[in-house]
């Protein structure tokens, strides 16, 4: 299962970490985790002009920003990720989960 690890500061995001596999069908061949890769890779492109204020997490089967200094384009961007991955997570509930926290 991907699990989508969100957490907030006050009402804006400021850790949004993506891990795990879907096992929705075999490797290469998993739509959930083609799309979730999509949407992430895609989202941290448009924060490229950004990168002195978040750092970017990539390891093995783990990808996602941690906000250092947050502004408007940053959260535009990172709430947009976020209702991309809810809507898949919508369609295919037993392959990935959302997780809100705070701080």
């Amino acid at each position: 299962m991907i699990s989508v690890n969100v957490s907030f500061m006050g009402n804006k995001i400021n850790k949004l970490i993506v891990n795990g596999h879907a096992n929705f069908d075999k490797y290469g061949k998993d739509l959930v985790c083609a799309g979730v890769s999509a949407i992430m890779f895609g989202g941290i492109n448009a924060l490229e002009s950004e990168l002195s204020n978040i750092e970017l997490i990539q390891k093995e089967n783990e990808l996602g920003v941690i906000v250092n200094k947050s502004n408007e384009k940053i959260e535009i961007i990172l709430q947009t990720i976020l209702v991309q991955l809810e809507t898949i997570e919508k369609s295919y509930p037993k392959n990935i989960k959302t997780i809100h926290g705070g701080v």
